[in-house]
Formats: structure tokens, sequence, C-alpha cells
């Protein structure tokens, strides 16, 4: 298959592979590397397992208690911004239409964590995982503290407590005898997912979806409501909001109102896609850029007019 299903799922391990668009740098300083890693560290959808940080790709191993779809987006979009304010660049850092989101296994995190620290090596710029500064073999070796959750890993490799710090170093300097492509789209002939078959089949089985019960005709009510509260807080006639007309002052005036009824009224996207007549990946893009090209403090304005009306 030319594409693999990705799997979203709370409560399992993801390999994440986030490359920067256009070969833009992802970090101007030492302190961007601190701050990413921070942000992981207080993350409390996430315990980080591993990573390795490249100017134009980040690597990470992680157990996600929540869908990787309820965090991972808002997380990339608040480092975006971070990186904007400190160094007055604008622009979206991440690819986010190839980001490679794997479900390991967790017999296989070890290996997985190997691949992370030998990625370097792959790069060629460095000839052992010792050597690169910016991955969590240093924490696994107690030289660093960035946050890395070690003890899940270290205890696979070992259960005896004193013999962890040898039995990593023993198995970290065996390179990787599997085909790297598996790290980054998985065993499975259909989904993104380095896993045996009976373990997919559970951990898609526990997957419980909740019914929703709300037919169209209320979220079309919704929609109504996010239009009129746009219309009341603003100079801007209907017309400007529902994108048929732009206006110089707020050209992008119908993808606020995208964002306003997805994520703040919690609508679903086919409604918004569907009255105003754009797909849904290109109206995705809209609204994750939508912090970029609009100040905080006016969101939150939008956002209090909102939660105000509906009281």
């Amino acid at each position: 298959m030319d594409r693999k299903i990705s799997l979203d799922l709370a409560h399992q391990h993801y390999y994440l592979h986030i490359p920067s668009a256009q070969q833009q740098a992802l970090f101007r300083c030492v302190f961007a590397y601190d701050a990413l890693l921070s942000s992981l560290e207080q993350h409390p959808d996430i315990d980080l397992y591993g990573y390795c940080l490249f100017p134009d790709g980040l690597h990470l191993l992680v157990l996600s208690h929540k869908a990787p779809s309820q965090w991972l987006e808002s997380w990339l979009m608040n480092y975006n911004q971070w990186h904007q304010e400190t160094s007055n660049e604008t622009g979206y850092l991440f690819d986010d239409e190839n980001i490679h989101q794997v479900l390991i296994q967790p017999k296989h995190l070890s290996k997985t964590l190997r691949h992370i620290h030998y990625l370097p090596i792959q790069r060629k710029l460095c000839s052992s995982p010792e050597q690169f500064l910016y991955s969590s073999y240093h924490d696994y070796t107690g030289t660093q503290n960035t946050g890395v959750n070690t003890d899940t890993i270290l205890a696979i490799l070992s259960p005896h407590y004193g013999q962890r710090l040898r039995r990593f170093h023993d198995f970290m300097a065996v390179a990787n005898t599997e085909n790297t492509s598996i790290f980054c789209t998985g065993n499975h002939d259909y989904y993104l997912a380095y896993a045996d078959a009976h373990y997919l089949l559970q951990a898609r089985s526990s997957y419980q979806t909740k019914l929703n019960s709300t037919n169209e005709s209320e979220h079309l009510i919704i929609w109504q409501r996010c239009v009129q509260c746009l219309v009341e807080t603003s100079e801007l006639d209907i017309e400007y909001w529902l994108g048929q007309q732009r206006h110089h002052s707020l050209p992008d005036a119908h993808y606020l109102l995208a964002w306003l009824f997805t994520h703040v009224a919690k609508g679903p996207l086919y409604i918004a896609a569907k009255q105003l007549g754009i797909d849904e990946t290109t109206l995705t893009l809209k609204i994750n850029s939508i912090h970029i090209h609009h100040p905080a403090k006016y969101l939150r304005y939008i956002e209090r007019s909102w939660k105000t009306a509906t009281v």
C-alpha cells in the first residue's frame, strides 16, 4: 500500500518522526532545545521515553495517555509560537503532512530506542551515540536529566537494578540488525505499527468509540450561533465571515469562523468544510495557522465573546 493507516489510540507507545517544513531550522539556539524538551517533560498527556533532535526534524518515543490527535497538534503550535516570539520569524515550522506516527508494541520499545539513538550515526554526524549531544542517550547513562522516563526500558533490558546501566551499554553497543524502514512504516501491511497482529487486534478492540447522538441539524444551529457571534463582535457583515467576500482588514475571516466552530464550539470539521465549500485538508491547515496570523489576545477575545453569548 502507498499509504498505511495511522492508528490514533490512547494508552499506547508511539514513535513520532516530525520533519520541519521546507528544511526550516527548528532550533535557532541551544535554548530552543531546552524549551522544547521542557515542554515535553511538563506535558500531562505523555511520558517521554526517548528522543533525538535534529535541526530539520524531531524523533520521539512516547507513551501517549491520550490519542496523539488530542495533543500533538496543539503542542507543535505552542512550540511554533514560542519560536516566533523568540526569533521574530513568521511561518509554520513543521511538515504536518509527512509526520510518521508509528504505534510500537511494548516489547519493541528497546529496539526502537536504539534506532533513535543511532540516527546521528546514520546521518554521519558522529561515530557513536554518546557523541551526539541532543539525544536521550545521555539520560540513560545518567549524565543528564531532560525529563526522560528511563525506568521502563531499562527494566526491559534487565530486571536487576544494579545491572541496568551495564546492560544498556551492552545493548547500545550492537547496531541495529532490523531494517530501519520498519521504524518509520511499521511491519504491518495496513497499519503504521511495529507490532504483532494479535497485539494490534487487542489494541483496536479496546478503543471505545463514543456514540455521537448529535445530528447535523444541531451542528448547523451551533454554526449559525458562531456566525452571529462574530458578526455582533465585529464590524464585518456576514458575507465576509462566510467567505463570500474578502475584507482588506480581515481577509481570512472565514477561517477564523472555522476555528471558532471547531476549536471553541467543538463542532465537527466536516460541517465547517461543507458550509464554506473548502476541502477538509485545506481547512485544517488554515485553522492550524490561525495562531500564526492573529495575536493570542485577539483569539482569547473571540473565545470569551462566544462563551458569553452562550451562557
